[in-house]
Parts: C-alpha cells; sequence; structure tokens
C-alpha cells in the first residue's frame, strides 16, 4: 500500500463528513428559495414569472452542468474541483444572500446552479479515492440519509431565516434602511 493511500484512509471518515455536508449545502440550496416567494415578491419587487426563474434557474444550471462538472473532475482531478466548486458554491451563496435586486438574484442562482454542478459529482469520486474497498458499503450508505435530508430541511431552513432576519441580514433590513433614507 502507498503512503498516500494510507493518508487518504486515515482521514477518511473525515472526508466523508466534509463531503456530505458539502451535498446536503447543494441540495438544499435547490429548494431553499421555495417559501421565500412572498419574501421576494414584497422586497424585491419579484413576479410570478421571476420566481420561477430563481427556483428553476438553479435546477437548470444543476442539472444541466452535471456532466460537464464530472469531466472536469476526471481531467483536472476530484479533489480540485471539488474545493472549486465548493469555495465559489459558498461565494455565489452569500451573493444571493446579498443580492439587491431580484434580476441579480436570478442570474446569481443560475451561476450557484452551475458551481454546485462542478462540486456534486465529485463526492463519489473523492468517497472511491479515500475509502478501501471493504468500507465502500458504508460510506455510500450515508448518501441516501444525507440526499434526503438535503432536500427536506431546504424549506425548514428557508422559513426560518426568512422570520428570523439574523443580525438584521435579511431583506427587511435592506428595505428599512431605504425608507429611512427617503
Amino acid at each position: 500500500m502507498t503512503e498516500s493511500a494510507v493518508t487518504a484512509y486515515k482521514y477518511r471518515w473525515l472526508v466523508l463528513v466534509v463531503v456530505l455536508v458539502a451535498e446536503i449545502m447543494d441540495l438544499f440550496d435547490a429548494t431553499i428559495v421555495n417559501v421565500a416567494g412572498p419574501t421576494l415578491a414584497e422586497k424585491l419587487g419579484a413576479s410570478n414569472s421571476d420566481l420561477q426563474w430563481v427556483i428553476g434557474g438553479y435546477a437548470l444550471a444543476l442539472g444541466s452542468g452535471l456532466i460537464l462538472g464530472g469531466r472536469l473532475g476526471d481531467r483536472f482531478g476530484r479533489r480540485n474541483m471539488f474545493l472549486f466548486g465548493l469555495a465559489g458554491f459558498t461565494l455565489a451563496s452569500l451573493l444571493c444572500a446579498m443580492a439587491p435586486a431580484i434580476g441579480a438574484l436570478i442570474v446569481l442562482r443560475f451561476i450557484q446552479g452551475f458551481l454546485g454542478a462542478m462540486l456534486l459529482p465529485q463526492g463519489f469520486g473523492l468517497i472511491r479515492e479515500t475509502f478501501p474497498p471493504q468500507d465502500f458499503g458504508k460510506a455510500f450508505a450515508a448518501y441516501g440519509p444525507a440526499f434526503g435530508l438535503g432536500g427536506i430541511i431546504g424549506p425548514v431552513i428557508g422559513g426560518f431565516i426568512i422570520q428570523a432576519n439574523i443580525a438584521g441580514l435579511g431583506w427587511q433590513a435592506k428595505q428599512r434602511r431605504k425608507a429611512l433614507q427617503r
């Protein structure tokens, strides 16, 4: 066994946790805005068509980019593409949260979905490279619940964020600042 294989096996459970957290984050972002429709309409002036683009744009970019993401992982390395996708996806998520207008949010959701497509396909390959064959079953057994959890917690977290307005960073705070400036 090579030294790199021993090192990979040594940190395999940490790698699994990081991959699963990233995959859950990617998947719950697909559904997180589903409950934000009324707030987006009120605070950012989103029409029904805009709301469809906010929700569907992410899914369209994610779905259409998955094959490219997988191929880029084969070409440039799964770890490199995973880290690129994770960093870009995180930045795009932050920018989505700060979007000043609905048009910007739509564009950022497309970007976020595309970067998610760079991240998502790398998970299986990273697990396959990191775990010895006798532990594949244990590692892959965590995927089903993780994917299910990602789809379920998106609307819950989205509703919480809208209601909580954590640290005054929600859209309501922007509206208050605009009202005070008038």
